[in-house]
């Protein structure tokens, strides 16, 4: 069972007692790419398994320096989302997708109910249950919690060109969005409201956890060319932690 949930996440916490960061939990939902070897791939090459449709590249590395920084936790994803995403509702058709951004994913394309059912339990609710718990410890010593989900987005394909440096994705709640966009606008960043997806559908996780605790939520999302080295993490950790401070006490 140990050895099960290590395939699935990984938690950190760099805060203490008296650490302000225990207003701040990340949440890094596509942190790996890894697949277990009885999958074999799904039957993908290894080229298609470090792109980005495996896996949100960059974002891993910037959640933790941002935990680290503000002293806070931070909770990962240690699973591909290709295998099955935790970022989506269980009704929703690209939970285990068949294909992504053209590529097909060939042991997808044939799924068996018994083998998504397998997934759905060994990955996605245990997954999904020890966030749950995570943040249920950190919420009784702050009631002003707040998750910051990190993804990271991909410039340009076949048939798109997203100019934006960042995304900020909300569903209902602004609070955090406003000020932050606000920052980054004035520190002359190229920010997308809901961009490049849209947080009204695809934010499955800050949802689940953030509506039932009623918590303060949003999603940062940055352009995976922008922190694809150690120097690129860096300096998007810096513009990150300055907004930060603008939201810390809401």
């Amino acid at each position: 069972m140990k050895e099960n949930i290590k395939q699935v996440f990984s938690y950190y916490d760099f805060s203490n007692e008296k650490s302000e960061g225990n207003n701040f939990f990340f949440i890094c939902d596509h942190a790996s790419n890894y697949i277990p070897k009885r999958y074999n791939n799904l039957g993908l090459s290894k080229r298609h398994l470090k792109s980005h449709i495996a896996w949100d590249l960059g974002a891993k590395y910037l959640t933790v320096s941002l935990a680290k920084q503000t002293k806070s936790a931070c909770f990962l994803g240690n699973f591909s989302r290709l295998l099955i995403d935790p970022n989506r509702r269980l009704e929703d058709k690209e939970l285990i997708c068949s294909s992504s951004f053209r590529i097909k994913i060939p042991s997808n394309e044939y799924l068996t109910k018994r083998e998504k059912e397998k997934r759905i339990r060994q990955f996605y609710r245990i997954y999904h249950q020890y966030l749950a718990k995570k943040i249920k410890k950190k919420l009784v010593l702050s009631k002003r919690l707040k998750l910051l989900s990190i993804h990271s987005f991909t410039k340009s394909g076949k048939n798109f060109d997203r100019p934006n440096e960042m995304g900020l994705l909300w569903n209902r709640d602004i609070s955090l969005m406003l000020p932050i966009k606000k920052g980054l606008i004035k520190k002359k960043i190229s920010v997308g409201c809901n961009k490049p997806y849209s947080g009204f559908f695809f934010n499955h996780t800050l949802d689940e956890h953030g509506k039932k605790n009623n918590i303060k939520n949003l999603c940062i999302e940055v352009r995976n060319d922008l922190i694809c080295d150690k120097k690129g993490i860096n300096k998007w950790s810096r513009i990150i932690l300055e907004q930060l401070k603008n939201i810390k006490n809401i």
